[in-house]
């Protein structure tokens, strides 16, 4: 679905007003999800207790209660219960080889056996492990690893920062770079500027510059405006659209901040925390053909093993992370780049491009969305589409990323909006169909037939669940 019909659906989506699950067939479902999950129910309960919420994780849909899960396998996941779900969620992209990968997993099992999992010093895999990413990546020269994307975010703009001996960074509202200070900020929904940012001192923005998706004129003015005020040192970008791809990107965008971004003399910082290794062996900037100064990138680079995020871009930039004390960019962490981490990201590549995992995952991905449309099709009262960016799938049912901030009642719309497609992900969740935030669904190269006519069918159910007008 190219970029003009994705923005015209989704528009005629959000002219609709939400269609919510009648209230009696929604607590039949609601009674079925907790009899089947009795045991996650009783883990959430006592960590209410100790953790705050009672979950740790972010991408856990905690409505009415996170899950517990026990095992995964293939693009299998189990919970303590013994339920078995379809995962679409994937520890939010990581893993593309499919869960449990025993090559993978043999050769990390062997390290930690043998060699142990850390010393605090360098090792041979590092190297393989940069080189790994080198090869596959046209604008990547040097690589620093991290342990994390936010780690890599953070250390992306301070090397901006340092390289141009400039102040401002660009970023794109409805994108999200991690949780650093100055990075919270209209994150997930454009314009919504300090939102999420409690706990964050207003001086932390002081030289965040927001930008709307799309926004042409706002993003040339954004760099007119701060040549005086410290000038813009990058511009931090998910090259397929905030959210991964939740606000899509206008086909000229890219090329538009890279031009600015070279007429300025400012970096361009594509952040492929999703997309690289995903969308294309080579990332974003091979498939679009537009080559980054800067690349982030995280988990998917260790398929899923922990202490996973690196900065890489051209050596003239990236070399200002060496040097002597007062002269070099300071970036850590004990646990970046140990051993473990660098041999699943040697490893994790090698075995994506021997199994052509991205384009066997991206075909099935293609294949979903058509399916997927092909039934939505058939309740054209309801709206609800489906699009991809290879294997990474948007399905939009209230669409509530997309509402405009700007209206009178935004925020009711906005919450509103996601109840509906709350509720409508607990019922997935209650026939097996793990997803992302009720919006978002990876494939692997596993994922085949049978995975897809059970996510057709358990749609088919929740289609049958909502009336007709």
């Amino acid at each position: 679905m190219e970029y003009a019909e994705i923005m015209k659906r989704k528009d005629e989506l959000l002219a609709r007003a939400p269609r919510p699950i009648p209230k009696d067939k929604l607590e039949t479902e609601h009674k079925l999800y907790a009899a089947r999950c009795r045991k996650s129910i009783e883990i959430f309960e006592k960590a209410k207790g100790i953790i705050p919420g009672g979950v740790q994780h972010n991408l856990s849909q905690n409505k009415p209660f996170p899950l517990a899960m026990d095992r995964a396998k293939g693009y299998k996941i189990w919970d303590v219960d013994g339920n078995e779900y379809l995962d679409y969620l994937l520890c939010g992209a990581p893993i593309i080889l499919g869960h449990g990968y025993e090559p993978l997993d043999e050769k990390i099992i062997d390290l930690i056996r043998h060699k142990g999992p850390a010393t605090g010093l360098t090792s041979e895999y590092e190297l393989l492990a940069a080189e790994a990413i080198i090869k596959n990546m046209p604008g990547v020269e040097m690589v620093r690893f991290l342990q994390s994307g936010t780690e890599a975010d953070m250390a992306a703009l301070r090397i901006a920062r340092a390289y141009t001996g400039k102040l401002k960074i660009i970023k794109i509202g409805g994108s999200y770079h991690g949780w650093s200070d100055q990075m919270v900020y209209s994150v997930h929904i454009p314009q919504t500027y300090n939102l999420e940012a409690k706990g964050v001192p207003g001086e932390c923005f002081a030289h965040t510059v927001d930008v709307s998706p799309n926004d042409f004129e706002g993003l040339e003015k954004a760099f007119k405006d701060h040549q005086d005020k410290g000038g813009v040192a990058g511009v931090m970008v998910e090259p397929i659209g905030g959210e991964s791809g939740a606000h899509p990107v206008h086909p000229d965008w890219n090329k538009t901040i890279r031009r600015l971004c070279d007429q300025y003399e400012a970096l361009m910082i594509f952040d492929e925390v999703v997309t690289g290794f995903r969308l294309d062996m080579g990332g974003a900037q091979k498939y679009y053909n537009i080559i980054p100064d800067l690349t982030v990138l995280g988990k998917i680079i260790t398929h899923g093993y922990p202490s996973s995020g690196a900065v890489a871009g051209k050596k003239d930039i990236m070399k200002v992370c060496a040097g002597s004390i007062g002269e070099k960019v300071f970036v850590g962490g004990t646990l970046a780049a140990n051993p473990i981490s660098m041999a699943a990201c040697y490893y994790a590549l090698k075995y994506m491009e021997e199994n052509k995992a991205v384009e066997k995952a991206a075909a099935y991905a293609d294949k979903l969305t058509g399916a997927l449309n092909d039934l939505f099709a058939t309740r054209p009262d309801l709206g609800f589409f489906v699009y991809n960016f290879g294997a990474i799938m948007h399905y939009m049912t209230t669409a509530f990323f997309s509402v405009d901030v700007k209206a009178p009642d935004a925020l009711v719309q906005i919450f509103a909006r996601k109840e509906v497609a709350d509720n409508y992900q607990i019922v997935t969740m209650a026939h097996g169909l793990c997803t992302l935030a009720g919006t978002r669904m990876y494939a692997c190269m596993q994922h085949d037939d049978e995975a897809l006519k059970k996510t057709l069918s358990i749609w088919e159910y929740v289609l049958s669940l909502i009336p007709g007008e």
